[in-house]
Parts: structure tokens; C-alpha cells; sequence
């Protein structure tokens, strides 16, 4: 049994014996990344072809060189230079790349969803396939490809059964042969790895090589709303040409290597009227830069900077911040003094371009050499930077009534209307569990007194611009100073909220699983965001018309209870759910049956889902007495 499988059944069986000392707060892959996902249907999803041979590609032949640091992509790969699009090109993933942006190999495929064929078992996942190159050189050109990969970076260590692989393809056999492999392991740096390209199966025209990658996901069958995403491997800085050799290690080039965050001291976005009240406090007086000497010699680098006001169509602010010697191989983490504070004419919102470049020798690549940040305030407070890397959530015996909170402040008084929240999709949507969404008060740096709770929600996967699902509150919630949002469990289900693992608030997470909140153990951002606005109120307020007309009736119930459409709905065409505590639904019937028998559920709190077609009507939360 390899690692991976001896680890999850341990906690498999620790589950199942039930007991509350094994609950806990875990982090999980990712079944769906939406980046990809949203980035395969704007593109029509015709980037995942595989192109099998030579004939076909008559007249689209790349000559040498061939270079891609990947730094000039988003989500895919080059077209020009790539003939698939099933890696990931991101900077999230990354530790201390070569340069900015990397392709990313994992059990996702290039709409951002599992593999249908993924398995526990290691399989044949991602593949970067170069487009057909011209190498009709003779042995003596001496032709290297060369690469820098790392395992797992900021994601899941890939186990020893796994592997990263390097195929050339020779067009006279039309056959692929494995060149390079290497196990999987835990994180270490990027490492370069040098293979010479010779012999006459591959000194001709249309040669090929590709990557790729194989995997396994975790065997949870005890959490299955954690089975996701993982065995991460990333390679960066290809390049093949002619005139190398094994010792061409040195790449003249001064590069980026990720880009600017947030000039925000706290968020990484948050409500304009708020930063207006508390510019002086929140605006960070450095903008930080990192980049790296790919070079064997110092090198002098100049660095400048510019802040763009988007919706104004105006430069706001720009700068130099002189120029320095970089030691050979080194990376800098620069910080330059930042005399601006974000302006704009609107008192509702505001977006501003952060751009930094480096000036540096006509013979660099130039590519890398600029990066840039979107800096955005709206009608939220955000410390996460919009993109799940991983899954969180609290699991095991005694988690039924367990809580998750995120800590914000304030700038003005002001109220909540709505709280956004991200969850990631799951193995079998096994992580649609009802929960309720509640807001707390400050208590000496934790949550304290219980200001708002709506109950019977269940996580919604969004697919449209918008990952976050907004989930408005019945009535606005006055919040000033401190104050705590988050979820309180309605069952030891793992409900899998969204992680950014490149923004580490994790002073500001708390969970509470036996009634002492604690500051949770793992670095990285909750994507919980508070959306501010809407007039507080002191009494419930009337629900629409619509809902007033649909009545439920008698609650609490005994044994049956009844419901009353309004005259617009086809009775029909309702379907009638009824869910328990822990979100299994125990109970269904179709519009025709307005009466529902319920003397065979035992006594407890459940939630009633009226549905229209395929759009849910409203939930209703039931009690059942005996």
C-alpha cells in the first residue's frame, strides 16, 4: 500500500470509529479549477486537440530556437508553440520559479475538471506537446533541450508511484519514446535538466517532444467531499537549440519571477468608501517586486513602476526606483518606497493597474521583464486573491454543530447585505451539505456574540465570472469595528471552502469545533468575503409577495404538513424536498401531493426544498415533534 492510500486509510478508520477526539480542520485538493474551466468556454473548448502526425502539419514546422518561459501565456500554452492546452499556466502554484509564470501538471484536464479516467491508481494525466519542429540537423549541431522542473510547489506532493516524463517523437516510426522520467517526491527547487537530441530518428523534419505527467488522487472513502485534485509537478524556461551542450547552463536573461500584490496593507481588495475613511492606515508606503539573475555574472538592473487609473483612462502615478547590481543566480526581493495614495473621483468604487518593468540588456529575453497587478475596490472586504488552490473544511465525529470564521474590520460603520463565498465542486457533489451562515461580534480577538444567522443554505458552484456565490441576508446586518463571518456545519460532512494558498491571513481564521475557538493551523486565506451596503434593520422584514403566497403549514408538524401555492405556479411542476440535519434527503414527492406524511421521520429539524423545474424556489426550515 503506498503512501498516499496508507494515509487516508488511517483516517478512514479513525472516522469510523467514531470517536469526536479525531474531528478536525483539514485542507483538500481541488476537483474543479475554475480558471481553466472559465477560460475552455470563452474559448469555445477547441484547444484540446492532439495532432498525431507529421503529414498533417505540412507547412506549420517551427525552426530553432525554441524558448517559452511561459510568461507570455494565461491559462494555456502558446498555440504557436504547443498543440495542447491540458496544463495550467498560472503563477500560483510555483516556489521561487525561474522566471514569471510556469506550466503546471496535475489530475485536471483542460476544461479544469478530474480526469474521467482518474483514478487512485497512477494514470496518464496531463500532456504539453510541442508543436512539430524542423531538427534537420546533423549529430555534430549538437542540439540540447533543456527545462527546469519542480514537485508540488505550493500544491500536492506527488508520491513515488507517480512521475514526471519527457517523450521525444521520431515522425519516421511515428512512435513516442520516454527520454527522461523522474519519481515523485516532496518540494525541492526548480532543477534544470539538460538531454541532447541525436540519433537519426529525431534529427528531422517534424520532430516533437512532449511532457507529461502521471498521477493518482487520494482514496478518502470515509471524506469524499476532500477527494480532489493533486500531484503537482511544474516546469519552466524550455528551451531547445542547436550549438549546446551538456554544460550550456547559463541563460543571460533578468527576470520576474511573480507578479506584484495588493498596495493594501490588510485586504486584497476592499469597499472604496471604506479605504477613503481609512486610506492613511490601509495604503502600503512600499510596492514589492521579485526577480531573479538567470545569469552567471552580476547584472545591472534599472526598475520602474506606474499606477494606471482604469476607469479614468489616466496614469495616476509613476516612478523610478533606480537601478542596482544583482548577483549571478540570485533572486531579490525588492521593495520600493511608494509615495502615492490610491485617489479616483467616484465614492462608490474604483481600479487601478499596478505595473512594474525592469530595464536590462538588449540581449535578455524581454518577455519576462514586466508584470501587473489589478487593484480593486468595490463593495467587499477580501484577503484572498480570487483563485482556490485548495479545499477547506472541518470533518470527523462531533463536527455536526462545528464553525468556521473569518475576522474583518472596519474602517466607518456600515452594514452587511450579502456574503460572498467560494466553494470548490467536489468528488460526486459529495459536499453539498446544508449549512448556515452566521456573523459574529468581537470578543477580545475572537468570535463573540452570535449577531445573524441564516440557516438551511447549501454551497452553489457558480461556472460564470463570478465564482463566488453571493448569498444575500434577509435583512441587513449594522456591523462596525470587528466583526466575524462564517459557517456553522449542520453535519461532520467536509464542505470544502475555498483556499488561496498565496495570501496568508491565517491570524484571521478561527474554527471551533468543541466550543473554544482556535486560529487554524494552515497558512492561507478563507475566500469568505462580507459585501457591504443595504439600511440595517431593528424588526424582520416582510418577505415578497410571492413568498408570503407559498405557505407551510403546521410548524412545528406531527405527522403531516401542508402547502399552499400562489395561482402563478403550475403545481405540476414543483418538486418537494425534504432534507435532514445533515443534509440526506429523506423525503420526496412531485406537486401533486400538497400534503405531505411525515409520521415515519423521527422528531429533529429539516429543511424543505420547493423547486420549480430546475430552479429552487426557496428552502424552509421544519420542525417535527412527536
Amino acid at each position: 500500500m503506498n503512501k498516499k492510500k496508507l494515509r487516508y486509510f488511517a483516517v478512514t478508520v479513525l472516522f469510523l470509529c467514531g470517536s469526536s477526539l479525531f474531528s478536525q480542520e483539514i485542507l483538500s485538493g481541488i476537483e474543479i479549477n475554475q480558471s481553466v474551466r472559465e477560460h475552455y468556454h470563452n474559448t469555445a473548448g477547441d484547444r484540446h486537440r492532439e495532432t498525431p502526425g507529421l503529414k498533417s502539419l505540412a507547412g506549420s514546422m517551427l525552426e530553432l530556437p525554441f524558448f517559452d518561459d511561459f510568461s507570455q501565456s494565461t491559462v494555456y500554452p502558446d498555440p504557436e508553440k504547443w498543440t495542447d492546452s491540458y496544463v495550467f499556466i498560472n503563477n500560483n502554484y510555483p516556489v521561487n520559479p525561474v522566471s514569471v509564470g510556469v506550466a503546471t501538471f496535475d489530475a485536471l484536464d483542460n476544461t479544469g475538471a478530474m480526469y474521467p479516467h482518474a483514478s487512485t491508481w497512477p494514470f496518464t494525466a496531463d500532456r504539453l506537446t510541442s508543436a512539430p519542429l524542423n531538427l534537420n540537423y546533423a549529430p555534430e549541431d549538437s542540439i540540447y533541450l533543456s527545462f527546469f522542473y519542480q514537485p508540488q510547489g505550493r500544491g500536492d506532493m506527488p508520491q513515488t508511484g507517480d512521475s514526471l516524463r519527457l517523450e521525444f517523437y521520431s515522425p519516421e516510426r511515428e512512435n513516442w519514446d520516454i527520454v527522461w522520467s523522474v519519481p515523485g517526491t516532496d518540494l525541492h527547487d526548480f532543477r534544470l535538466v539538460m538531454v541532447p537530441v541525436t540519433g537519426p530518428d529525431y534529427l528531422q523534419e517534424g520532430f516533437r517532444f512532449r511532457f507529461s505527467n502521471i498521477a493518482s488522487i487520494s482514496d478518502m472513502p470515509a471524506n469524499p467531499g476532500a477527494m480532489g485534485n493533486g500531484d503537482h509537478w511544474h516546469v519552466d524556461y524550455v528551451y531547445l537549440d542547436s550549438g549546446r551542450s551538456f554544460s550550456d547552463t547559463v541563460f543571460s536573461d533578468v527576470a520576474f519571477v511573480k507578479p506584484p500584490g495588493s498596495l493594501l496593507i490588510n485586504y486584497e481588495s476592499m469597499p472604496w468608501s471604506h479605504f477613503l475613511q481609512g486610506r492613511v492606515a490601509e495604503m502600503a508606503s512600499v510596492l514589492n517586486v521579485a526577480y531573479r539573475n538567470n545569469d552567471n555574472v552580476a547584472r545591472n538592473v534599472g526598475r520602474r513602476f506606474s499606477i494606471y487609473n482604469v476607469n479614468e483612462n489616466k496614469t495616476a502615478h509613476s516612478f523610478s526606483a533606480g537601478a542596482s547590481n544583482i548577483p549571478p543566480s540570485q533572486t531579490v526581493e525588492y521593495s520600493a518606497d511608494l509615495a502615492y495614495t490610491f485617489d479616483a473621483a467616484s465614492s462608490h468604487s474604483a481600479l487601478f493597474m499596478v505595473r512594474a518593468w525592469l530595464e536590462t540588456g538588449e540581449s535578455d529575453f524581454k518577455g519576462n521583464d514586466t508584470v501587473a497587478f489589478m487593484q480593486k475596490f468595490g463593495d467587499y472586504f477580501a484577503y484572498d486573491d480570487g483563485t482556490a488552490e485548495k479545499g477547506y473544511g472541518l470533518f470527523g465525529g462531533g463536527t455536526e454543530n462545528a464553525k468556521m470564521a473569518v475576522r474583518f474590520s472596519t474602517y466607518r460603520s456600515d452594514s452587511l447585505k450579502a456574503v460572498d463565498i467560494y466553494f470548490n465542486q467536489s468528488l460526486n457533489n459529495a459536499s453539498q451539505r446544508f449549512f448556515n451562515l452566521a456573523i459574529w461580534d468581537d470578543n477580545n480577538g475572537r468570535p463573540g456574540n452570535l449577531i445573524h444567522n441564516s440557516e438551511g443554505l447549501l454551497p452553489v458552484y457558480e461556472e460564470g465570472l463570478n465564482r463566488f456565490h453571493r448569498y444575500h441576508l434577509d435583512h441587513a446586518v449594522a456591523v462596525s469595528r470587528v466583526f466575524y463571518v462564517g459557517i456553522v456545519q449542520t453535519s461532520t460532512e467536509f464542505l470544502n471552502v475555498g483556499w488561496d494558498i498565496n495570501r496568508n491571513n491565517s491570524s484571521r481564521i478561527f474554527y471551533n469545533i468543541h466550543g473554544d475557538w482556535r486560529n487554524t493551523a494552515y497558512e492561507g486565506s478563507l475566500m469568505i468575503r462580507p459585501v457591504t451596503g443595504g439600511s440595517p434593520v431593528t424588526s424582520v422584514p416582510r418577505k415578497p409577495a410571492a413568498e408570503e403566497m407559498i405557505r407551510v403549514y403546521p410548524n412545528p408538524a406531527t405527522r403531516f404538513i401542508h402547502i399552499e401555492l400562489p395561482p402563478e405556479i403550475d403545481g405540476s411542476s414543483v418538486t418537494y424536498k425534504l432534507y435532514n440535519r445533515t443534509g440526506q434527503m429523506v423525503y420526496r414527492a412531485t406537486g401533486h401531493e400538497q400534503t405531505l406524511e411525515l409520521s415515519g421521520l423521527p422528531p429533529g429539524i429539516y429543511f424543505l426544498s420547493i423547486e420549480t423545474g430546475n430552479t429552487l424556489r426557496e428552502t424552509r426550515k421544519i420542525m417535527i415533534t412527536r
